[in-house]
């Protein structure tokens, strides 16, 4: 029986109080709000008309859940990140029962945009299927949300949930969280990645691209590397970690590649205090005897690299699609969604490396557009939430109608 109001879920969001903003707006709609909180800090940053503690574990969560979304009659079940294994099994919950599964993620197309759809996103995401059998609908182009500088926001929740959560642990000894380390871990490696980019890599890197430019423009091919605890790695990948990526993407360039390209590896900005390959990468580029054809940066404007692109390698990071983009031949090793949907030129890294294809860039932009259309909402997670907020609110009760 539907009931008046609809009830929505709300498991763990974005770090920060972007799922108490959203608990806000869905309530100006009409919903009733239900905020399930799995540590102290999601508990520090809920919102809702019921919070909730999860407090027995991943083991019995699935029996709990269900027995909640009966006893409240829930619609929908709404989350970020739809690969925690909390949310995974809610989603196996959700089409259980026949309810609605919304996942929020960061943005497809950024910055400017959050990500929502129903069903799950990256490779769980119904969009790629649906582009490739021509299914979506023509529609207006969105504009992105003029929002910029969050990062200092994201660092600032960021210190707030890890400290929190582990502060105190009394009534959620039982929960497991889906990175490693602690709150104190986190914060030395925000440092230690502020240390790194202003006071080496910003002196270090200065006038690396006009180098690399002058040297090899039209041979580079760019690899950008992903977060190590990036879940779309673990869950829709076939490497263990970033190290197994590295390792194929260089022998295969040493062994593949013409003696004049040159390879571009790009740290990940976010896994910048987290990681460092360049000992590794210095270790198997002399190893396979390419050494002098292989470069690792953490800096790096890649619309300026873009121009001179031979290639993109990448798992499934969000870079491909801005390379593809820019007109610069892609090849994703990892369940993608330019995979999936069949606009990425190159499947196979051997012969890639000779032979990188051609880019349709008008399917492209038809792709780009019809992504930001069906699953993105303008707006940020962090800052001046207001206008994410709002779009999310309404595009959620839109799908429970």
């Amino acid at each position: 029986m539907k009931t008046e109001k609809p009830n929505i879920v709300l498991l763990q969001g974005p770090l920060g109080p972007f799922f108490a903003d959203l608990c806000d707006a869905l309530g100006g709609l009409g919903a009733v709000t239900h905020r399930i909180c799995f540590n102290r800090g999601d508990h520090h940053f809920a919102k809702a008309g019921h919070v909730v503690k999860y407090e027995n574990g991943v083991a019995e969560w699935q029996d709990w859940l269900e027995t909640y979304l009966l006893a409240h009659q829930i619609g929908a079940v709404c989350c970020y990140g739809d690969c925690r294994r909390y949310h995974a099994q809610a989603k196996i919950v959700c089409d259980r029962m026949g309810l609605h599964f919304i996942a929020l993620e960061e943005g497809y197309v950024r910055p400017g945009f959050v990500t929502l759809e129903q069903g799950g996103n990256n490779a769980n995401s119904s969009f790629p299927a649906k582009f490739k059998a021509g299914e979506t609908a023509d529609t207006p182009p969105i504009a992105p949300a003029q929002i910029a500088g969050h990062f200092r926001f994201q660092f600032w929740f960021a210190f707030l949930y890890y400290v929190v959560k582990d502060w105190k642990l009394a009534g959620y000894r039982n929960y497991a969280h889906h990175r490693s380390g602690n709150g104190v871990l986190e914060m030395l490696a925000w440092l230690r990645g502020f240390f790194r980019k202003h006071m080496i890599t910003r002196w270090r890197e200065r006038g690396l691209a006009r180098r690399l430019i002058a040297a090899h423009s039209g041979k580079i091919f760019l690899v950008p590397l992903q977060v190590a605890a990036d879940m779309q790695i673990i869950c829709h990948s076939n490497y263990d970690n970033v190290r197994q990526f590295i390792a194929q993407t260089i022998r295969s360039f040493a062994k593949n590649a013409a003696k004049d390209a040159h390879l571009v590896i790009k740290h990940h900005p976010m896994d910048r205090g987290f990681q460092h390959y360049g000992g590794y990468v210095r270790r198997l580029s002399k190893a396979t005897g390419c050494s002098a054809r292989v470069t690792y940066v953490f800096d790096l404007n890649l619309d300026k690299i873009f121009e001179h692109a031979a290639g993109c390698v990448t798992i499934n990071s969000t870079v491909g699609l801005q390379a593809l983009e820019q007109g610069v031949p892609t090849v994703t090793l990892g369940d993608s969604m330019i995979r999936m949907a069949g606009i990425a030129p190159a499947e196979n890294l051997e012969t890639f490396w000779k032979n990188p294809g051609e880019v349709n860039k008008n399917e492209i932009a038809n792709f780009r557009e019809q992504l930001i259309a069906t699953t993105q909402v303008p707006g940020s997670f962090y800052r001046d939430r207001k206008v994410a907020t709002m779009g999310c609110a309404r595009k959620i009760v839109q799908i429970i109608g």
